[in-house]
């Protein structure tokens, strides 16, 4: 069940006029909200990461409502207010939920930003609908290549089983040490703690990772920006994504940017993101 928190943000989207809905898919339901926007910019898509949701993504909204045509937020399958994938919570149910839900909600090519899961998702996607992604931003994207050995190191980091656990993992995220670790601690082992989420860490193999070869035909415009100060995925995580995304895409590496940029620095994040789509919109950057 979703946080109170949650629910309290999407009663005040739908206030401003965004509509909450879910899409019916072969593994189960995928909730959506979505919004018009009052500018001239391309769809956005906002694809959040592990046991996050699109409400998530709030601080960023005023800002970036008022100048993309349509604004989109996508809940992955067993995250938010979706519901638990038929088959099991696995890389491949989620990939695929989202899949179809935005083939039924995109009328037109969209600029997709992902921040880690989400990264991963907005890559899968570009790939497989590459005339539905007009562009792509990857925020501290997850899906590296690892063996065996290391999914296990990255999958303890995850089981959060104490509240000083969580509070070391908050201070990970964070580009800087927040006044509220105490309360995000709290929420944060609440989730990790969901089964859902435990079978998500739990199922990850090596074949789920991608493939350098097939991450290097990525045709759309793509920034990928990693914060100096990420402290979650390790720097051979970003060496690999320098290594292997085509020579088109932009690597940037934000001062003062953690895990989740989006919560410790909206403002400049949103700078990022609009800059990127002015680019793509006037056909500065290559693909």
């Amino acid at each position: 069940m979703p946080a109170l928190t949650d629910r309290l943000v999407r009663a005040s989207l739908v206030l401003q006029g965004y509509r909450s809905r879910t899409i019916p898919t072969s593994v189960g339901e995928v909730h959506v909200l979505e919004a018009d926007g009052r500018g001239k910019l391309p769809t956005l898509v906002l694809l959040h990461g592990f046991s996050s949701a699109g409400v998530h993504y709030f601080p960023l909204l005023h800002s970036l409502r008022r100048r993309f045509q349509r604004i989109v937020l996508p809940d992955l399958p067993a995250h938010g207010f979706s519901g638990t994938p038929r088959g099991g919570v696995r890389g491949e149910t989620l990939q695929g939920g989202l899949t179809e839900a935005l083939d039924a909600v995109l009328n037109e090519p969209a600029i997709l930003f992902g921040n880690s899961l989400g990264g991963v998702a907005a890559i899968r996607y570009a790939l497989a609908r590459p005339a539905r992604v007009r562009g792509l931003i990857l925020c501290s994207p997850s899906g590296a290549a690892m063996d065996a050995d290391e999914i296990a190191r990255f999958a303890g980091m995850f089981r959060i089983d104490s509240h000083g656990a969580a509070l070391d993992f908050i201070d990970r995220v964070m580009a800087k040490r927040s006044a509220m670790r105490q309360v995000l601690a709290w929420g944060l082992r609440r989730k990790f703690q969901n089964p859902e989420m435990r079978a998500l860490i739990d199922s990850i193999k090596p074949e789920d990772m991608l493939d350098p070869v097939e991450l290097r035909t990525l045709r759309p415009p793509t920034l990928l920006l990693w914060g100096r100060d990420e402290r979650i995925l390790p720097a051979s995580h970003l060496e690999f994504f320098r290594k292997n995304l085509p020579p088109h895409a932009r690597v940037e590496e934000p001062q003062g940017f953690g895990h989740s940029p989006y919560l410790e620095a909206p403002g400049r994040l949103s700078g990022d993101i609009l800059r990127f789509a002015e680019d793509v919109t006037r056909g500065q950057l290559p693909a």
